[in-house]
């Protein structure tokens, strides 16, 4: 568990090329081109620390992880935003520990919370993740499963829970805000943004990173928030704002964001 997922992330960054590209281009973006050398060691981290990452989340409920240390940096912002009673819509990405993230919600704030995301191609590996998720204590909602799943989202956020979505991740209805990140165009689902103009419920960007082994720093933005009213400019601002708050997180932690696979691609 500690040093094994290291080996296995190195190993697939020399067995991927495809997936190594990819990574290499993520980081060209975040972070401009770099030497070659220091640019291949950011490639390398970057696979060593999903390795990482996704071994400490397989591994819930093992001694290691209920002693997890865990820093939330702006724990306040959400507890501001708990408190209007309308449930909170955390947006975040497939960067660092977010499967820790998502379990540390619902234990820092006794909210149930709730997952939306795209179906795993992989049915046994989709099947795997959702029940470590699940055990503890965090529901999963794939998007296309219910018809009337918009409707139970509205509910859950009513009953003060927290809805969690990945910013990164295109929605399959294609329905998403332009916004910029890194200076070049971004498309963000249009759905969180939605959702809180529906609910009244503030949306809040949190994002993590791996520190070490069972160590996780969580990083609380200022919440923000759409009015029934809000017009397609509104929306527009509020996407932005949330990718603003990747942004400031990119900046510091590049190798931490995932994006292995050019179908969930977003830069142009």
């Amino acid at each position: 568990m500690r040093y094994s997922p290291s080996v296995f992330g190195a190993a697939f960054a020399l067995a991927l090329p495809h997936a190594r590209r990819q990574v290499r281009d993520t980081l060209r973006w975040v972070q401009g081109e770099q030497p070659a050398l220091r640019e291949s060691q950011a490639v390398l981290r970057t696979f060593t620390s999903y390795a990482h990452c996704l071994a400490e989340a397989l591994a819930a409920g093992r001694p290691e992880s209920e002693r997890a240390r865990l820093t939330v940096l702006g724990e306040d912002e959400l507890a501001r935003a708990l408190a209007g009673g309308r449930g909170a819509i955390v947006v975040t990405a497939h960067a660092g520990p977010w499967d820790a993230l998502t379990r540390a919600l619902g234990q820092r704030t006794r909210a149930e919370v709730v997952v939306v995301m795209q179906r795993e191609r992989d049915r046994e590996a989709r099947d795997l993740h959702d029940a470590v998720r699940e055990r503890e204590g965090v529901r999963v909602l794939h998007v296309g499963d219910d018809l009337l799943a918009g409707v139970s989202l509205l509910r859950h956020l009513e009953r003060g829970g927290i809805v969690a979505l990945q910013l990164d991740r295109g929605a399959p209805s294609g329905r998403a805000l332009s916004a910029e990140l890194f200076d070049r165009p971004f498309r963000v689902p249009e759905g969180p943004f939605r959702l809180a103009q529906l609910s009244g419920a503030p949306i809040v960007p949190v994002f993590a990173r791996r520190v070490g082994f069972f160590d996780y720093e969580v990083r609380v933005r200022p919440a923000v928030a759409l009015t029934r009213t809000a017009d397609a400019a509104a929306r527009g601002a509020a996407a932005q704002t949330t990718v603003d708050a990747l942004e400031a997180f990119l900046s510091e932690h590049p190798t931490q964001w995932f994006r292995f696979d050019g179908a969930d691609a977003q830069m142009p």
